[in-house]
């Protein structure tokens, strides 16, 4: 009897120990990164980009990207226009295969981009001119200086990563 009496105070330690570790391990979160981008360029067209970048053991492990064109009211009168940036954006994007949704807009192109694989991401890469006619530029040199290229398994810590899209225009949370 009194062996049972003596059991019964560490089992339910031990119980409490389990409770605990099992909370702690269900309220962990991977770090993430929430950082937003909006230039409105020199003839009026505005590109805003809201990126989402999760991090696991100080690597990228999965980004998720919205891209928003807004094309300017003067652009609009030509059906073109919208249909070109769609176009453009599409053939920009395949190499994502099923990762990437583009819709459009009376006025707006929207690119939707979900990564977990081996892929990179090549951001504020877009940019207009006008010669009598609208024509889009996607800048594909993931070496380039005026891009910022993420890739999954980069290694960053949050602070390293934040300092990264800071020094390049973005607003991060």
């Amino acid at each position: 009897m009194t062996k049972k009496k003596n059991m019964v105070v560490p089992s339910i330690i031990t119980l409490l120990i389990l409770m605990v570790l099992i909370y702690l391990f269900a309220s962990v979160k991977q770090p993430y990164l929430e950082c937003s981008k909006k230039v409105t360029d020199q003839y009026g067209n505005t590109i805003n980009e809201d990126l989402i970048v999760e991090l696991n053991n100080n690597k990228i492990s999965k980004m998720s990207l919205t891209k928003k064109i807004t094309l300017n009211e003067k652009y609009l009168k030509n059906e073109q226009y919208l249909k070109q940036t769609k176009d453009a954006l599409d053939k920009s994007y395949n190499y994502l295969d099923d990762a990437v949704v583009i819709s459009r807009g009376t006025n707006y192109v929207i690119v939707e981009i979900e990564v977990d694989d081996d892929e990179t991401l090549i951001l504020n890469n877009i940019s207009f001119t006008d010669n009598e006619d609208l024509k889009i530029k996607i800048n594909p040199n993931t070496k380039s200086s005026e891009v910022v290229t993420l890739k999954i398994k980069d290694k960053y810590t949050e602070g390293e990563l934040m300092t990264r899209m800071k020094n390049n225009g973005y607003m991060c949370k």
